[in-house]
């Protein structure tokens, strides 16, 4: 019972099998391989640094399926990029014990 809520699961991130999920927002009119390659440059210096970590670049799915797919296995930490964020150079964090989005 410590370890879940009404979502799903919510994993302590020393045992969860993936750490970090890196999920890329795109729009239409957006160039989908600069934004899903900084995701995957941003995948590499976190593997680097020793967390696990997975890019979802899937296409047949929205972002709002893959956030609530990665909460329900209770991915700590996800980190959301868009065109927005990226000329910004910034990201979206939501942690998933607390529900905090910074």
């Amino acid at each position: 019972m410590i370890h879940s809520d009404n979502t799903g699961v919510v994993l302590p991130p020393r045992v969860a099998q993936v750490q970090v999920v890196i999920i890329p927002i795109l729009f239409k009119n957006d160039d989908s391989k600069v934004i899903v390659g900084r995701a995957w440059e941003l995948a590499k210096e976190l593997k680097a640094a020793g967390i696990r970590v997975q890019v979802d670049d899937r296409e047949n799915h929205n972002p709002g399926f893959k956030f609530a797919n990665w909460e329900v296995k209770g991915t700590p930490i996800r980190i959301e990029i868009g065109s927005k964020d990226f000329e910004k150079k910034e990201v979206k964090v939501a942690v998933r014990h607390s529900g905090e989005k910074f």
